[in-house]
């Protein structure tokens, strides 16, 4: 992620500096900054699954008891591997269809941005298996936002 910021912040702020300094610029900045944020925002999303940093309202859930949470849980978590394999199937679809078509000025396949949400998916459908493994194990339901929590 921090790559992506630094290729975003330095292809964009020399495109600009040598736009009005030079009155000349840097033809594949556009698209490797599109390109860095595309693949920043998806590795961002990976990242706050893990952290479990997604926005939930889980005010019905924290009345529930341990039963119903854990089965909320789970059918929450198979709503979101659903939702999951759609994106993987149309992620690969997208990157096999952007395989032959190419940006206009790097020559990149449009594949490099589908790529991120087929890569995003994967991963994000790892990290909820995994979850669902652990609570069928007998771990504990996550709940978002705890009694300690100062905001809840």
């Amino acid at each position: 992620m921090v790559a992506c910021l630094i290729v975003m912040m330095v292809l964009l702020f020399g495109n600009v500096t040598l736009r009005y300094v030079f009155n000349s610029g840097i033809n594949v900045s556009d698209e490797l900054s599109r390109l860095a944020f595309v693949w920043l925002i998806f590795l961002g999303a990976v990242l706050a699954l893990r952290e479990r940093a997604h926005l939930g309202v889980n005010m019905l859930v924290k009345r529930f008891g341990p039963m119903a949470r854990r089965v909320t849980h789970l059918f929450c978590q198979g709503l979101v591997l659903w939702a999951l394999w759609l994106m993987i199937d149309g992620g690969w679809q997208q990157t096999v269809i952007g395989m032959s078509t190419d940006l206009p000025v790097t020559g990149l396949p449009i594949a490099v941005f589908n790529a991120a949400v087929l890569y995003a998916a994967v991963f994000m459908m790892v990290l909820t298996i995994l979850d669902v493994l652990s609570v069928l194990a007998g771990g504990p339901v996550p709940v978002d936002a705890e009694q300690d929590d100062p905001l809840a």
